[in-house]
Parts: structure tokens; sequence; C-alpha cells
């Protein structure tokens, strides 16, 4: 038997739709928290997000806060929240423009976040290879927050990261993520 391209796609919806079709009616606090992580759209994607900050500022366009301030939920290439935070809920974050040539995006609240996997995934999926890492360690302003700075051309991609706790006991990484131009970066090649 040969389907036609409207054929799959219709198997292809019948497919999605009858397993959504069958329950018991009442959902978990837990399906209404995949419904709610389901129902966000990747056009908030953190590593494209980071990927047009880095565009930017390597073609010396000024950054605009317009454009890409933002609070909210962040996710990965797939479309699923970054993190959970303490109270179940996806993790919300806050990109911030700090000034024409520097951004910032950092996790808001505690909960789940894997810094290390994700730090990798954005060098991934940015194409910034290890070898640019250009320097590591302690942060010097905060002997707690542990710093890794990579070069991507024009400018440094900052991951600083430190543990903190709230006030129920709960602990969780603080990630903040700066792009920025690098000092002395002239606007002629």
């Amino acid at each position: 038997m040969k389907l036609s391209f409207k054929g799959c796609l219709l198997a292809a919806a019948i497919f999605l739709i009858l397993p959504s079709c069958s329950g018991s009616g009442s959902k978990s606090a837990s399906d209404a928290d995949s419904a709610a992580a389901a129902s966000l759209h990747a056009d908030n994607d953190i590593a494209m997000i980071l990927r047009s900050l880095i565009d930017a500022l390597n073609v010396e366009q000024a950054l605009d806060s317009n454009i890409y301030n933002f609070r909210g939920t962040l996710t990965d290439g797939s479309g699923r929240p970054l993190y959970t935070d303490v109270q179940g809920s996806p993790g919300a974050w806050e990109v911030r423009v700090i000034n024409d040539s520097s951004a910032a995006l950092r996790n808001i609240y505690l909960g789940d976040l894997l810094t290390e996997e994700l730090q990798q995934y954005l060098l991934t999926t940015l194409h910034i290879p290890d070898s640019t890492l250009v320097a590591g360690g302690p942060a010097g302003h905060d002997p707690d927050a542990n710093l890794r700075i990579y070069d991507f051309g024009k400018g440094e991609l900052i991951f600083e990261t430190k543990e903190a706790e709230t006030e129920g006991g709960e602990s969780g990484p603080l990630l903040n993520i700066i792009v920025r131009k690098r000092a002395g970066s002239s606007k002629t090649p």
C-alpha cells in the first residue's frame, strides 16, 4: 500500500491525537506540569538567543533591549524547559541587555539546572570549541563563583556559576551567562 504525502500527514496527525483522546479525565499535578512544559514553543531556545547576540556583536551591531530583553522560560533545542524550579514549575530566566555591547542571561530561581550539560550544549550548538577557553576558575569578585570565559571572535562568552540556597534549605545553581564585545575591539577589520 502506497501512501501519498497527504496520507502520511493524516496518519501522523492521527498518531499524535489518539493518545491525547484516551485517559481517565483527571490529571495529576505532574501531568499539568508536563502539559505546561509541552506547550512551550522553541522560539525561546537559549542557544538561538545567544547565537543572535553573538552574531550582532560580530557584525558590530548595537544590542537593543527592545529586541532582546525577556523574562520567562527558555528552552533547549527540542522546546523543553532548561530546568524545573524548586516549586516544580518550568524554570524562569531573564535576558537583559546591559549596554549596546553586552547582555546577560540568568536563571531567576533555583532548581535542577544542570549547568555543565547546558554549557556543553551551548558551546556545541554555537560551534565554540573548548580550545577557545581563555580563562577559568574562581571569579575574582566572588570566590564562591566559578568562571569560564570563551573567545567567540569579536567578543567573549562568560559562564559564571554559583551554588545558592533558598530560605527553606533547598539548593541549586545560579548560572549567569554574559555575552560581551571584547574591550578594544575596533569597528574596522
